[in-house]
C-alpha cells in the first residue's frame, strides 16, 4: 500500500488524475501507520497546489427554518419540528452589522445563506440590494448559499457583488433518495452548471455520516470533479433532535480524515474546508490531522444553528498545524449560528 499511495501522489503532483477504483482501494486503509502515509501524502499535495494561509469562512443565518424541502438531516425543515429559531429574510442593513464584525476579526469571505429550495421574487430583490450593500461598506469576498436558481439570476448575484456561491450535493447520487424527496440530485446539479456558465466560484461539498458508505463518498468526490471545485466544503453530521436522522450514530474520525485525504487526492487544487461537525466530531486532535492531512481550510464563528468554536482557538489549532494566521479579536459574527444547515 505505500508504494501504491506514493504513485498516485506523484500523479497527482504531476497534474494527473485518479481514478474512482484507485480511490477506492484508498478507503481499504485500516492501520494508523498506514493512514499516517496516506495523511503526509494528502498534506503534501495541499501545499503543492494551496497557499501556507487557509481562507477563512463565515457565514449568517439570512433566513431560517422556512424551508418546504424535506432533507433529512436538517433542522431548518418545515417537515420537522426541530426549535430551530424561525424568521424571515434580513434587511442588507442587519447582515452589513454582521458582515463587519466579522471583516473586523479578521474574516476574509462571508456568506449570506438563506434556508429554502429558492428566492421568492421579493426576497431574490432584497438579497441583490444586500450583496450591493456589502460591495460597496466592505472589502469581503461575498459568498451566497441561496438554494436552486436560474442561470439569469447567478448572473445578476455576480454583478451584485457575488463572487462564489455554495449549493452543496451532500452525497452521492445513489445515495440522495435516502436523504431527501421534495428535488432531484439533477435539479442540484444544474444549478452547478449555471454557476460554471456564468463564471462563478464554485463551492459544494457534501455531509459524513448520514448512513452512507465508503464507496457514496467516493462517489460524491467524483460527481463534483468536473466543476473544478474552489472550495470544498466537508460537513459531519450532526443528529438534530426532531429529524429522521436524530438517532443516527457517529462517524469514527479515522474514517473522516481518511475522506478528507482521499478528497486532497481527487480536487488537489480546491480548498478543503472543515465545516459545520468538526467539532464535535473531531475533537482537536483529529482536526489537526486533516489539517495535516488534506484540509486547508475551516468555517468558523459556528454554524447555522449550532456554535462552534472561539475564532481564537481556531487560529491556535491553524498555527499548530502549519498555517500561521497571527492574533486576532473573537469574533461576534453568527453568534446566533450559522453554517450548512447542521
Amino acid at each position: 500500500m505505500k508504494t501504491f499511495i506514493q504513485e498516485l501522489k506523484s500523479r497527482v503532483l504531476t497534474g494527473g488524475e485518479i481514478t474512482p477504483e484507485e480511490a477506492l482501494r484508498l478507503c481499504s486503509i485500516k492501520n494508523s501507520a498506514t493512514l499516517d502515509l496516506l495523511l503526509d501524502a494528502a498534506h503534501e499535495i495541499t501545499a503543492r497546489f494551496r497557499p501556507s494561509r487557509p481562507d477563512l469562512c463565515s457565514l449568517v443565518n439570512a433566513k431560517s427554518y422556512l424551508c418546504s424541502e424535506d432533507c433529512r438531516f436538517c433542522s431548518q425543515s418545515s417537515h420537522y419540528t426541530t426549535g430551530v429559531k424561525r424568521y424571515p429574510l434580513m434587511s442588507p442593513e442587519e447582515i452589513l452589522e454582521k458582515a463587519k464584525k466579522s471583516e473586523a476579526n479578521g474574516v476574509q469571505s462571508f456568506c449570506v445563506v438563506t434556508s429554502g429550495e429558492t428566492l421568492s421574487d421579493a426576497e431574490f430583490k432584497q438579497v441583490l440590494a444586500t450583496f450591493r450593500l456589502l460591495s460597496k461598506e466592505t472589502r469581503l469576498r461575498l459568498d451566497g448559499s441561496l438554494g436552486n436558481l436560474t442561470g439569469e439570476q447567478i448572473r445578476k448575484l455576480r454583478e451584485s457583488g457575488m463572487r462564489r456561491f455554495n449549493h452543496n450535493l451532500q452525497c452521492s447520487r445513489e445515495f440522495y433518495p435516502e436523504i431527501v424527496s421534495t428535488h432531484t440530485y439533477d435539479k442540484r446539479m444544474e444549478t452547478l452548471k449555471f454557476l460554471k456558465e456564468n463564471s462563478v466560484e464554485v463551492c459544494s461539498g457534501g455531509i459524513l455520516g448520514m448512513g452512507e458508505t465508503e464507496e457514496d463518498r467516493i462517489r460524491l468526490a467524483f460527481e463534483l470533479r468536473p466543476y473544478r471545485l474552489h472550495c470544498l466544503p466537508i460537513n459531519i453530521l450532526i443528529p438534530q433532535t426532531g429529524t429522521p436522522l436524530e438517532g443516527r450514530g457517529a462517524i469514527a474520525p479515522e474514517a473522516i480524515v481518511k475522506t478528507v485525504a482521499i478528497f486532497r487526492f481527487i480536487h488537489p487544487q480546491a480548498n478543503i474546508k472543515l465545516a459545520g461537525g468538526r467539532e464535535k466530531s473531531l475533537g482537536v486532535y483529529f482536526q489537526e490531522k486533516a489539517l495535516r492531512g488534506g484540509a486547508n481550510g475551516l468555517v468558523v464563528g459556528g454554524y447555522l444553528t449550532t456554535t462552534g468554536n472561539p475564532l481564537q482557538e481556531d487560529l491556535d489549532m491553524l498555527e499548530r498545524s502549519g498555517f500561521p494566521l497571527g492574533t486576532v479579536n473573537e469574533p461576534n459574527c453568527c453568534s446566533t449560528g450559522c453554517g450548512q444547515n447542521l
